[in-house]
């Protein structure tokens, strides 16, 4: 057949369109990729002090990939001068005075943020509170300067560092879509430094943490209208632990209500195992979880400029091993899962990717752990790498659908219904 000039300009003008349906087709798909993986999943680990690895990196870099790997795209770790002496183990380097310094020159740390996740949780303790302990002596009032009182020079000091700290993260990361909240560990035990919940709180010490609270959510709102950003986000956040004292006990004073009623945070950090691990079934647990996330909710006040939705999340759960086997840990982390969500808490973060408490009687792992100390996943790491799975399908089945991502109240509420959630 003689191909003339006119069927060569069509079969041309087909080829053409083909390939740009293709590239569109993989351009698109591309997008949509991106775009699932950048939402939130609510549920998610963090890595503080583990007590074992398996390879040559670094704690920090290695229980980070682990978590990457199980298919979240939220890190919680710290960030504190104790990063050689605690948690991680990493090499000291003395040009590191700052939380700027550590982000920009301790490897480990600068390449897990640097990491392609969306969120991150960071426990921050200023460089410049920090008064070195003796060897084998934990301290934690040595990185907090406010008990009986804060003194003005390291308010001062702290502002600048927390200002230029977050100024850093808005610079570095700007456009790169990530979302930092930056938060203290469980705030009742920095106002009972000595952990006995029953002696009445110091009253100069509480004004000291009001103040230090105050200090760090001022220099995060300071950096964020002073420096120019887009894509990036910085957050502050307090973290609670005592709030079952606060419901039980009409006149007691804990963080709940009294540092977080005045300073009004963008948000609070319940590390929950007062309302969870004490309840032997989901009923309980469901119920006084939601009372007390509830109570939380109840101390803060409108804020603006913060996303729509709930402002209190839950920092910590856990079921350790040593207590429960790898079904009845699932289980139990389950029930707190599906509360949460029904609640509607942003995140949900389980204590932790691996164990970081050993007995010392015994030394034995006490096992709040996703992958043990021999390498073996529980339970719990399927649930989340499942959850994820069907969170992922979910999203892009309701994009192709809708023309856009559901709002994260029709995620989680169709999330509570997921098979990864719903074991017997």
């Amino acid at each position: 057949m003689k191909i003339t000039k006119k069927i060569y300009l069509s079969i041309l003008i087909a080829l053409v369109g083909l390939i740009y349906f293709s590239i569109s087709a993989f351009t698109n798909s591309k997008e949509i990729e991106k775009r699932v993986a950048s939402y939130n999943f609510a549920i998610g680990t963090q890595t503080v002090g583990s007590k074992y690895k398996f390879t040559d990196e670094s704690m920090l870099v290695e229980t980070a990939r682990e978590i990457k790997n199980m298919g979240s795209n939220l890190l919680k770790f710290s960030m504190h001068p104790r990063y050689c002496s605690e948690n991680y183990g990493l090499p000291k380097n003395d040009a590191i005075t700052s939380l700027t310094k550590l982000a920009s020159l301790e490897p480990s740390v600068k390449k897990v943020l640097d990491m392609d996740f969306k969120y991150y949780h960071i426990w921050v303790y200023g460089f410049s509170q920090y008064t070195p302990e003796l060897i084998g002596k934990k301290d934690d009032t040595a990185q907090i300067k406010f008990i009986n009182g804060y003194p003005k020079k390291h308010e001062d000091a702290l502002y600048k560092e927390v200002y230029d700290f977050t100024s850093h993260l808005l610079n570095t990361y700007n456009g790169s879509g990530k979302v930092f909240y930056l938060g203290n560990w469980e705030g009742d035990w920095h106002l009972r430094s000595d952990y006995d919940r029953t002696k009445p709180v110091n009253l100069k010490t509480l004004e000291g943490m009001k103040q230090w609270a105050k200090t760090r959510q001022k220099a995060i709102d300071d950096a964020k209208r002073d420096v120019k950003h887009n894509n990036v986000e910085v957050y502050h956040y307090i973290e609670v632990n005592l709030v079952k004292k606060a419901l039980t006990e009409p006149n007691a004073k804990v963080v709940a209500n009294t540092v977080v009623n005045e300073v009004n945070p963008d948000y609070v950090s319940y590390s929950s195992y007062d309302a969870t691990n004490p309840y032997k079934n989901e009923v309980a647990l469901n119920k006084n979880l939601k009372k007390a996330l509830d109570y939380l909710e109840s101390q803060l006040t409108f804020k603006k400029g913060l996303p729509e939705g709930k402002r209190v999340w839950i920092g910590e759960y856990g079921n350790p091993s040593i207590r429960y086997n790898d079904e009845m840990q699932n289980l139990r982390s389950i029930w707190t899962i599906k509360t949460a969500l029904e609640w509607g808490t942003p995140y949900i973060l389980y204590w932790e990717m691996y164990n970081n408490e050993i007995k010392k009687e015994s030394g034995e792992q006490v096992g709040y752990w996703l992958i043990d100390d021999k390498g073996k996943k529980q339970a719990i790491w399927h649930t989340h790498h499942n959850f994820y799975n069907e969170s992922k399908q979910f999203l892009k089945e309701y994009l192709k659908v809708n023309g856009d991502l559901p709002s994260y109240d029709t995620f989680r509420k169709n999330a509570v219904n997921f098979k990864s959630l719903n074991v017997q």
